[in-house]
């Protein structure tokens, strides 16, 4: 009994253990998701707020760099004949904007006659000392040159692609052109201002809301201007890079960048699972920073860890203070299940654990004791009336009322459930029996058939109840409760009779049923669609068969609506004048027919009454227990 109390104490620790962690890991994940979708947002809001200060930065600098250049058109239109004064223009608007590294005027063939090539260029050396010199050579033919063309033919100002700018500017540059007309609205030159791409290098790489973030401008057409994204080169389009054509998030990304929209987007890319926040220019370029929600959540990550850490150990201690508390507070259920033995004996004085506290082992004391003043009670009365032999037919009277009286006649109408029973035995008293009771928000319910008639199988009936209503209050598996009472009638059953019973217990708030069946019929159970069937159970032994059997169990969650119909086989078995037998199979059709309003009492007489009529004048050969469940809508 001591390895029984502690390994009952074990379980009830797991169980405690068990259900804390739910609840811990429950709360943890709601609060890890909250964070998950806060730090998701808020790293999308500063990412999106990063990208737009850069970008006003940006825009404001090309806005200044286009402002200095149409500026500078009036004093080229009144100026245009002289050509040495246009050197002059050219160095005042590279003095003008200190972003601006070099401009040039490239004017027409021969608008200054015997000059097929005149474009005057100042520039910023390597010292950022101004220099000056006529750019226009066979070798540098502008006339081809993207930043000259565009603007001509489509007379609109234009912010060529990057290019090295070789007999120029020397150096990797974007060519803002703007195209000068005269009055008859022909273009007659181009007034252009370089800008070096490392300064963009410089404000977009600074758009890198985490260290790892990866930036990228673009042009309308999709060449890369400048940035820090991986294996991209200037002048290279990033609709030919090989990551972007293998992942159409990318390229989802590249279309929204080259349409100039503005929002963000979670992509898989080279880092894994990555958001992007992407924008357009004032020139038409877009920009980009892609960021990995690697390092987003990486502080929650070690969030995650520590708490992780801190469960582990929390729960280990939790573990050995429940086992200690569980092993303290239910040390008396040893002493109870000795005195269970000692009455299964016959012993029924037992000396039962002295229990001060106000709870249910308050509860199981008195129970004990009401079980054993009641057994001594209904024995005494037994042996007064057996003494003499004209008084044995008042004596199985007496006998037959103890029996009923044993079982519960306070049927349950409530609204979560209805119970009502019938026992009818085919003698003065028989070995039928059935219980419930609602404890802790669960119906438990019993119904069992001893074998034989007569007292002997009242006797046992009467031990078996007891022993049924006795451990049914206790904390403890269906399974090790039909354990304790195959043992109880082991014990000294010499007259080798055996109990077949089932026991069920049922949550009234969820619905589940847990069930164990020791060689008893297989209740049935008709569905709220009307479909009736009996249930699949495990096979147990009969209790009293052999000591220290194994009772294995079974879970049903039950629909709102459902009937259950527990019986005896003396239902089933119940035989006509032509020792025909009623059936199991009249009794499923019978149970299919019953009808929603039914109640279970109208239930549990409609069916005696089916079993009557079906033996007519037939003797009743065996006892009859009906025990019928409504689990209401």
């Amino acid at each position: 009994m001591g390895k029984l109390s502690k390994s009952f104490s074990a379980r009830l620790t797991a169980i405690i253990l068990l259900i804390t962690s739910l609840l811990f890991v429950a709360a943890v994940f709601v609060v890890s998701m909250f964070a998950h979708n806060l730090i998701s947002d808020e790293a999308r809001k500063n990412a999106a707020n990063v990208l737009q200060t850069a970008t006003l930065d940006i825009n404001m600098t090309l806005e200044k760099i286009e402002s200095s250049v149409s500026n500078m058109q009036w004093v080229v239109n009144e100026r245009r004949t002289d050509s040495n004064y246009m050197y002059h223009v050219t160095e005042e608007v590279v003095t003008q904007n200190k972003e601006i590294v070099g401009s040039a005027i490239a004017f027409i063939p021969e608008f200054f006659k015997g000059k097929h090539y005149f474009s005057p260029y100042s520039y910023k050396d390597s010292l950022g000392i101004i220099q000056s010199k006529q750019l226009g050579t066979a070798d540098y033919n502008y006339f081809e040159m993207e930043w000259f063309t565009e603007a001509f033919q489509t007379k609109k100002p234009h912010w060529s692609r990057p290019y090295f700018d070789e007999g120029g500017g020397q150096r990797m540059m974007s060519t803002y052109s703007y195209p000068l007309v005269d009055e008859q609205g022909e273009v007659y030159a181009i007034l252009t201002a370089d800008i070096d791409l490392g300064w963009l290098d410089d404000k977009i790489c600074a758009l890198r809301p985490y260290a790892n973030s990866n930036t990228l401008l673009v042009t309308h057409e999709g060449n890369y201007i400048a940035g820090n994204l991986p294996d991209l080169q200037r002048q290279k389009n990033i609709f030919t890079m090989e990551e972007t054509a293998n992942n159409k998030q990318l390229q989802e990304l590249a279309n929204k960048m080259v349409s100039g929209e503005t929002g963000d987007m979670t992509i898989s890319d080279f880092k894994g699972i990555s958001f992007a926040v992407y924008g357009p220019l004032s020139n038409g370029w877009s920009t980009a920073t892609i960021s990995s929600y690697w390092d987003v959540f990486a502080p929650l990550n070690l969030m995650h860890l520590s708490i992780l850490i801190v469960s582990v150990v929390g729960l280990a201690l939790l573990f050995f203070l429940c086992l200690r508390i569980v092993r303290e507070l239910t040390r008396p259920l040893t002493k109870f299940s000795t005195a269970a033995l000692d009455m299964a004996k016959g012993n029924f004085q037992a000396q039962l654990p002295e229990v001060k506290t106000e709870d249910e082992m308050k509860y199981l004391h008195d129970s004990f004791e009401y079980m054993q003043n009641s057994i001594t009670h209904y024995i005494s009365e037994l042996q007064e009336t057996t003494a003499a032999k004209e008084r044995f037919e008042s004596e199985l009277n007496i006998a037959r009322n103890i029996q009923l009286n044993m079982v519960p006649t306070d049927f349950i109408e409530r609204e979560d459930v209805s119970v009502h029973a019938l026992l009818q035995p085919a003698r003065a008293v028989g070995g039928d029996l059935y219980d419930f009771l609602v404890a802790e928000g669960k119906l438990f319910f019993a119904i069992g058939d001893v074998s034989g008639k007569g007292v002997p199988a009242a006797l046992v009936m009467a031990v078996t109840r007891a022993a049924f209503r006795l451990l049914g209050g206790m904390r403890a598996s269906l399974g090790t409760i039909m354990g304790r009472i195959n043992n109880c009638l082991c014990d000294g059953n010499t007259s080798n009779m055996f109990v077949t019973l089932f026991a069920g217990a049922i949550d009234l708030k969820t619905g589940e049923m847990t069930y164990c069946n020791a060689g008893h019929n297989p209740l049935v159970i008709r569905h709220p669609d009307g479909r009736a069937e009996y249930l699949q159970v495990t096979p147990n032994l009969a209790a009293g068969v052999f000591a220290d059997f194994d009772y294995k169990e079974g879970t049903i969650v039950l629909e709102k609506g459902s009937r259950l119909l527990l019986y005896t086989d003396g239902v089933t078995e119940a035989e006509n004048a032509e020792k025909a037998q009623f059936g199991e199979d009249k009794l499923l059709e019978f149970v299919s027919h019953i009808s929603e309003s039914d109640t279970s009492e109208r239930v549990v007489n409609d069916l005696l009454t089916a079993v009557k009529s079906f033996t007519q004048d037939a003797e009743q050969n065996d006892d009859i227990t009906i025990l019928a469940i409504s689990i209401p809508k």
